[in-house]
C-alpha cells in the first residue's frame, strides 16, 4: 500500500482550481468566487474532495502528487518534467504552475531558471 500524500492545503487548493473543482462541486461561496475557499481544519483538505468520485479522486491526488515533487524537486539534479508522452507532459505542466506559486522567496530564481529551461525543450512527440 502506498503511503498517503501530505496535506498542504494551498496547494491542495490550487489543484483543486486547476481541476475547476470550486466552479463544479463547491458550496456557493466557492463557485462565485473560483476558488477554492473551504477546509477542513481537522485535516487541512478542501472540503470538496470529500463530493469527488473515487476516479476523480485519484485524478486528483495524481495531479497533487506531481506538483508537490516538482515544487520540491523542479529542476534540481537535471529534473526537467518533460516526458515525451503528451499526457503525462500536460499534467507535468499543470503540476509546474500549481507549484509555482508555492516556491519560497529564497528559491524563486532558480525556480524560475528551471521553467525557462523547460519551456525551451522539444514539445512532446504524437503518436504514430
Amino acid at each position: 500500500m502506498t503511503e498517503p500524500l501530505p496535506v498542504k492545503t494551498m496547494i491542495m487548493a490550487h489543484t483543486a482550481e486547476m481541476l475547476a473543482v470550486p466552479h463544479r462541486v463547491c458550496r456557493r461561496d466557492c463557485r462565485r468566487k473560483k476558488r477554492c475557499r473551504w477546509h477542513f481544519k481537522t485535516t487541512g483538505e478542501p472540503c470538496c474532495l470529500s463530493q469527488l468520485t473515487t476516479e476523480q479522486r485519484r485524478l486528483f491526488d495524481e495531479l497533487y502528487a506531481v506538483a508537490l515533487d516538482i515544487r520540491d524537486n523542479g529542476g534540481r539534479m537535471g529534473l526537467m518534467y518533460a516526458w515525451p508522452d503528451p499526457a503525462q507532459r500536460a499534467l507535468q505542466d499543470a503540476g509546474v504552475e500549481i507549484a509555482r506559486n508555492h516556491i519560497p522567496a529564497w528559491d524563486k530564481r532558480r525556480f524560475d531558471a528551471f521553467r525557462r529551461e523547460r519551456e525551451k525543450l522539444p514539445p512532446p512527440r504524437r503518436p504514430a
